[in-house]
């Protein structure tokens, strides 16, 4: 069992300090003064923007008070990057825009299937707007793929899937996501939220970005806040067959921000950067990880910028909890996850304040 106090918390932040280059602000570290109150609830990238984001974000100042006049730059690059034509990539206003719209377009035919527990912001917007969502249990912690096509009806309009599963953090095995998508896409829609694909193992090799390419009916959604850090800018896109582009765009009513579409050309694809921000989140897992240890928590290993961690006491009393002490983290709808939190990376400082309030709010709450 690893044992983590001041001075460790110390040398771990003295090594994701390291993972950082010139040109970059440093996030908070764990000797800093602790921030007022600790943001785990949320899936952000502390680590911030690349070098060239930061001066691109700066450089559009003076186009402030226009318009972004033309979107092809980026949906250009985006297409360069996946071997996609233009009509093919349809930008966002972060993904959850699109994931929200073209869900709640698409499912007013019948109902979604999702599985449970996942991201689900955007299907309680569908639900808000009178579409029916049904969810399949996980198994093992995992989607359960075989479930999933057995849940498929002719009233299912929409097969949603998040991989790396959000709360989760599980990876589907490429080969069989690739057989599902290729299967059901025949007869329904699928998206695929690759909110975090950066971070797996292998990620252009894991993408389900290629069905796409070969005229499938999936639509494959990213974003630009989460591993690029540009959380705050609003930017994302979707790949998917051209009808589908234009059923978005028939949707939205907003143009995209001149610093979020600067930065999101700036930063696309840069390699030095993503390592240095994915070495940085990979860090600050194992920062969660070892506060999980110490204090006899069990936790799944996770390929997103958040961790998915059994209190074995209920999860709403430990929110409370864990909020009296300035700490947020964020609960799940899940019957088979009632006592599970999931705790979001952030500054090593915000986790220093976690591995404190954490062993107190356990000893507030009782055991199920």
């Amino acid at each position: 069992m690893l044992h983590l106090n001041r001075r460790s918390l110390i040398q771990s932040a003295s090594l994701l300090t390291s993972a950082l280059w010139a040109g970059v602000v440093h996030p908070a570290r764990a000797e800093d003064p602790p921030p007022a109150r600790a943001r785990l609830n949320v899936t952000e990238n502390p680590f911030g923007p690349s070098p060239a984001a930061r001066a691109a974000i700066a450089g559009c100042v003076p186009l402030a008070p226009y318009y972004v006049e033309d979107e092809h730059l980026l949906r250009d690059r985006i297409g360069q990057q996946e071997n996609l034509e233009r009509e093919k990539v349809a930008l966002s206003n972060g993904s959850l825009d699109a994931l929200s719209l073209l869900s709640t377009d698409i499912g007013r035919a019948g109902h979604i299937l999702a599985p449970q527990p996942t991201y689900a912001t955007h299907l309680n917007y569908a639900q808000r707007r009178g579409v029916a969502v049904r969810y399949v249990p996980l198994a093992a912690h995992a989607i359960d793929l075989r479930a999933m096509r057995r849940a498929i009806t002719p009233q299912t309009a929409l097969v949603y899937i998040c991989n790396p599963n959000n709360p989760t953090g599980h990876m589907l095995r490429h080969q069989e996501l690739l057989a599902f998508c290729r299967d059901v896409s025949k007869t329904v829609p699928v998206i695929v939220d690759e909110a975090y694909f950066e971070l797996l193992p292998d990620a252009n090799g894991m993408t389900i970005a290629p069905l796409v390419h070969s005229g499938h009916d999936v639509i494959v959604a990213r974003t630009f806040s989460k591993v690029y850090g540009l959380a705050g800018l609003r930017i994302g896109y979707i790949l998917a067959q051209a009808p589908r582009v234009k059923q978005l765009y028939s949707l939205t009513t907003t143009s995209r921000n001149q610093a979020g579409f600067a930065a999101a050309v700036a930063s696309l694809g840069d390699r030095h950067y993503l390592d240095g921000a994915i070495a940085y989140l990979k860090d600050c897992r194992q920062m969660i990880y070892d506060i999980c240890e110490k204090n006899g928590l069990s936790y799944l290993r996770s390929h997103g910028t958040f961790v998915y961690v059994n209190t074995r006491r209920p999860a709403k009393l430990m929110e409370q909890a864990l909020a009296q002490r300035n700490v947020d983290i964020r609960v799940f709808e899940a019957p088979a996850y009632q006592t599970w939190i999931r705790v979001g990376t952030a500054t090593p400082a915000e986790l220093a304040m976690f591995g404190r309030a954490l062993p107190l709010a356990l000893k507030d709450v009782p055991k199920t």
